[in-house]
């Protein structure tokens, strides 16, 4: 390439014309030169020759350069990026003839031709005091003189804690960062020793004091240790890595500096995820155990309910009717569990619910949760209610509900020891809730245990209440004082489907005179539905299988099926899509102690569908209900 062609450095905006030549370049103070596409010198000024001849090197990047040995890969693979069109910056340390180290900086610009590289212009900068300052091999730090390095400019800038350890063990000094990491200035930790050695834990002190000395004595070109727990002078816990390297000069370690990597987040996270999977692991053992204890309520409840049919007794009755109630706040616990955890369905969307049932429903199952911070934080937190109105509402009472119990423990992480949060139900033309708290103490900041979250904290902290009540077109309205905090959701009125009380169902259902087939394996429950049953004068047949219950009806016998979902041979919900498929008029109900998911999806397959446990006389409301819809 000739040195008259037209050549363009493409991010300086630089362009030399065709008529000057490269010697422009010897009016610069700094060695410069221009370099092939194959390694070959196209150019070079007088400042560059006389630099290289005074280091005992040829005009080349080839193996008879100056160039230590560990820069020669950086120096090669700049060079490799600068052709493909990017600007480049290497560190490079010389020899020269009288064994003296030379540092240079070379930036180096690639020149380009009709968008295509055609050279390299090169700049080389020696550093003017004779101080080469490298992270070489082993990530040394070497000098030419006598003088440590006690302030050099990295600690200035360093954004993550580096200290500096003399060979008895001393710190010499360390960046500004470690005052902010530990709690303890810099100067204090240099004359107290035992500050840092309470920061951590015996063990880890241990393994940083013995990497340290394998790094001194040589055995180790540089240590790496994980996970050091260190407590700050606050108190606060955090984590961090610790890369340990040598400091040398000529030749020798004169200090061990460490880099601590700040991983408390990091920790943090994972502690957040172990509690998560132990909560999906429970979550999973909870569904095993719901669905047994909604067997063993369920027949506590049926039997009862019999029972005070057939009783005479005033005080038999009134020992019945105690466990009758006792056993429908069983009932109601465990529907706000299933409730929650959000795996069960239902097939009706169209009923209202009582507002004042959800809002229960939410205190309820906050309730539970203080009752466990009593225990474990001892954090008394009391919930005190008012209503002012009553409203029905139609609209996803699950979601409803998960909001209300996220501005309630919202509210809750105000209060550090005790306190009581007020809920208020209000209709100012549209229906409003409002959750308060008075916050306990001059301290604004929501409460934190250094022992770690609680579970509620971590799952509704991380739950974004207005994005969430989007769905609902619910408004939130967030107020704080420095002695109060209140969060206010306004219902829209769309999902009001009515205001007062909703009056009971006067009207005694029956079903009589019907062939009734009945599928359950649960023995005492079984006797119980029978019982009901036959006591109103159908004919029932009990199975335990739901492949012996088809077979019955194909008989022609049976105008009702009543099935659990968990039967032998196949599911309920495959028998009664076998009777809806034999005779479509068949009323088919569908009983369950699991939380089934895509019930919707059956819709023309289930007629009812009741989760255990269950009321008798509700068992027989819905399918009078249906059976008289039917002759409509």
């Amino acid at each position: 390439m000739s040195d008259r062609d037209t050549i363009a450095g493409k991010e300086t905006g630089a362009v030399l014309s065709a008529d000057p030549s490269f010697g422009v370049f010897d009016s610069l103070n700094h060695p410069v030169c221009v370099i092939g596409l194959h390694g070959d010198i196209l150019y070079a000024n007088s400042r560059f020759s006389n630099f290289f001849e005074s280091a005992g090197g040829s005009m080349s990047i080839d193996l008879s350069h100056p160039f230590s040995p560990e820069y020669r890969k950086s120096i090669a693979l700049a060079y490799t990026k600068a052709l493909k069109g990017g600007d480049r910056r290497c560190f490079a340390v010389m020899k020269t003839p009288d064994d003296r180290r030379l540092a240079v900086e070379i930036y180096l610009y690639p020149m380009f031709r009709d968008e295509a590289v055609v050279s390299i212009l090169a700049f080389l900068k020696p550093v003017s005091d004779d101080r080469v300052i490298s992270f070489g091999r082993n990530t040394a730090m070497m000098a030419s003189d006598d003088e440590p390095l006690a302030n050099s400019g990295i600690f200035d800038f360093a954004p993550f804690p580096i200290v500096r350890f003399a060979r008895e063990g001393a710190i010499v000094s360390g960046s500004a960062s470690v005052e902010s990491f530990f709690g303890h200035a810099l100067a204090d930790l240099q004359n107290n020793r035992n500050l840092l050695f309470r920061s951590v834990s015996l063990y880890d002190f241990e393994r940083f004091r013995k990497a340290v000395a394998d790094v001194f004595d040589g055995r180790a070109g540089f240590k790496r240790l994980g996970e050091i727990r260190i407590l700050s002078k606050s108190r606060e816990e955090k984590w961090a890595n610790a890369i340990i390297y040598p400091l040398v000069i000529n030749r020798e370690i004169f200090a061990v500096e460490a880099i601590l990597e700040d991983i408390t987040r990091i920790k943090s996270l994972e502690a957040r995820m172990s509690l998560l999977n132990r909560v999906q692991i429970i979550g999973d053992l909870t569904k095993g155990l719901l669905h047994s204890f909604n067997n063993i309520i369920n027949i506590i409840l049926s039997r009862t309910q019999l029972l005070l049919q057939v009783t005479e007794k005033d005080t038999v009755l009134e020992g019945l009717r105690v466990i009758e109630k006792t056993a429908g706040q069983g009932v109601r616990q465990v529907r706000r569990i299933q409730d929650f955890m959000g795996e069960g369905d239902t097939l009706r969307e169209s009923e209202s619910e009582d507002l004042i049932d959800v809002i229960e429903d939410a205190i309820e199952f906050s309730n539970i949760h203080f009752k466990v911070e009593i225990k474990e934080k001892r954090r008394h937190i009391k919930v005190e209610r008012r209503y002012f109105c009553l409203v029905n509402v139609k609209t996803d009472t699950r979601l409803l509900r998960e909001i209300l119990i996220s501005m309630i423990f919202k509210a809750a992480s105000f209060l550090r020891r005790s306190g009581t949060i007020n809920v208020v139900l209000k209709d100012e033309d549209v229906p409003a809730l409002t959750v308060m708290v008075k916050k306990e103490g001059p301290e604004s900041e929501p409460a934190s245990d250094a022992t770690g979250e609680s579970l509620g904290t971590i799952i509704f902290s991380a739950i974004d209440i207005r994005r969430v009540v989007e769905r609902l077109n619910i408004k939130i309205i967030e107020e704080e004082s420095a002695t109060s905090y209140s969060i206010r959701a306004v219902l829209p009125a769309s999902i009001v489907a009515g205001k007062g009380r909703k009056e009971s169902d006067p009207t005694e259902y029956r079903v009589r005179d019907r062939d009734i087939i009945i599928v359950e394996d649960e023995k005492a429950l079984k006797e119980i539905l029978f019982e009901l049953f036959d006591s109103m004068g159908n004919r029932v047949y009990v199975f335990e299988s739901g492949d012996e219950a088809l077979v019955e009806f194909k008989k022609g016998k049976a105008n009702i099926v009543i099935s659990d979902y968990g039967t032998k041979g196949i599911t309920g919900i495959e028998l009664l899509t076998r009777v809806k498929e034999l005779d479509e008029n068949a009323v088919t109900v569908l009983l369950s102690g699991w939380m089934i998911k895509d019930l919707k999806a059956y819709r023309n397959v289930v007629d009812l569908y009741l989760p255990k446990p269950f009321k008798l006389d509700v068992l027989i409301k819905e399918i009078s209900k249906i059976l008289i819809g039917s002759t409509r």
